[in-house]
């Protein structure tokens, strides 16, 4: 999937733009402030409803603005078709508004589509920023965020799962919250209604992050080798519901089936076997801490609070890491996520790269752009000729590169 068309409505800084971009590399440079970061994150918002900047879509809209409208108009190479993207988001004071109530609204081709995990993972985007440090030295959050946005890219039903999953926790928060710290063995049944349904659900959401946690640590640990020089080992951990994985294991162990689970050809029998096995588990898990949850008011340990355990040489990297090694880091994390999106979906996404050029060093750029020659990229950057030349030795010679200049808002075509 290639972008050929950016159509920008009252997003961040733009009124309008109408940006018809290349096929290959387009650099995007300009001083700091200028807009160039809105572009990138508009094809990411665009292709993914997911910002890298901001959960609240409010804070996209143009100032004094009512609505932003993100247009993307497409080809599918693979099977040579024009496809149009359209993700808006309005007020309860929009024109749009037919409601009057705050809301987003997506189209496919012109068709209105109902549902988020039904948008997904048709225009796939992978997005490195400064930001992205944070999947290694930041909050859990970061690092849920990076795994279950590659996990819906692949697999769109994993996103209704993932909602799905969070108001049942928010449901039985409540629940237990109106037991004010004391357990009733008498309403003991309206928390097993909830832990019914979340034992299913989350045995669906450990299965598959386990499965990608095992696919990132191992593309992700290839790649930071060669980025190292073979002198570090880079690896990935899945830290969920204590026992959970030891559930999978055993099954998979027993079989001799962990690769074909990890590859994702297990049957479906097989699958349905584990996920039993698993849900029947953390059922048993959740009854066996009611009253504690009872007594602190909120369900504490869950698949809301998993995590990625990311070391260097066996020690976790957020405790024992320099800045330069967690760059790497971050950059092996985004390099295995663009193999797993280009393997599974069998094309190659389209590569974000925001303001982090300048700031890697030959070998990390050459690393991150290996390959990738068949991609579209967009970067984002400050100086034009530090970039330009850098391409000049690291893309060949045939790919046609495009260079937009951003001032104040305004795009010019160079």
């Amino acid at each position: 999937m290639i972008i050929r068309n950016i159509n920008l409505t009252n997003f961040r800084n733009y009124g309008r733009l109408d940006l018809e971009v290349g096929p290959s590399v387009n650099v995007i440079y300009g001083n700091n402030a200028q807009g160039k970061t809105n572009i990138i994150e508009a094809i990411s918002v665009g292709s993914s409803v997911i910002s890298h900047r901001t959960s609240k879509d409010k804070e996209m809209i143009k100032f004094g603005e009512n609505e932003y409208i993100i247009d993307l108009k497409c080809h599918d190479e693979v099977y040579n078709s024009d496809v149009d993207l359209q993700a808006c988001y309005f007020t309860e004071k929009s024109f749009l508004n037919d409601k009057k109530t705050a809301g987003r609204k997506l189209s496919h081709d012109g068709m209105v589509i109902p549902k988020i995990s039904k948008y997904m993972g048709v225009c796939n985007t992978v997005i490195f920023a400064p930001e992205d440090l944070s999947i290694v030295k930041g909050q859990p959050a970061a690092r849920r965020k990076y795994l279950n946005l590659l996990i819906c890219k692949v697999s769109p039903s994993y996103y209704d799962v993932l909602g799905r999953t969070r108001r049942i926790i928010d449901q039985k928060n409540a629940c237990l919250k109106s037991f004010k710290g004391r357990f009733d063995k008498n309403r003991e049944n309206e928390l097993e209604y909830w832990d019914f349904s979340l034992a299913d659900l989350s045995a669906y959401l450990i299965m598959e992050r386990f499965r990608y946690c095992e696919l990132i640590s191992r593309k992700a640990s290839a790649h930071h080798s060669v980025i190292s020089d073979g002198k570090e080992n880079l690896k990935v951990g899945y830290s969920t519901i204590t026992g959970s994985e030891g559930v999978i294991r055993g099954i998979l162990t027993d079989s001799d089936m962990f690769d074909q689970f990890i590859d994702g050809t297990l049957s479906e029998g097989i699958l349905a076997q584990i996920k039993g096995s698993l849900s029947d588990y953390i059922l048993t898990k959740l009854r066996s801490e009611r009253i504690s949850d009872v007594e602190r008011g909120v369900y504490g340990n869950g698949v809301h609070r998993d995590d990625l355990d990311i070391s260097l040489n066996a020690l976790p990297m957020r405790q024992y890491s320099s800045q330069g090694q967690q760059r790497s880091a971050a950059l092996a994390l985004k390099l295995a996520e663009l193999e797993i999106l280009r393997d599974k979906t069998k094309s190659s996404p389209i590569l974000l790269l925001d303001d982090v050029f300048s700031e890697l060093d030959e070998g990390r750029r050459v690393s991150l752009l290996s390959g990738m020659n068949t991609a579209q990229i967009f970067i984002t950057c400050t100086d034009r000729a530090f970039v330009e030349n850098e391409l000049s030795s690291i893309v060949t010679m045939d790919i046609d590169t495009r260079f937009f200049r951003v001032e104040s808002g305004t795009v010019f075509c160079e």
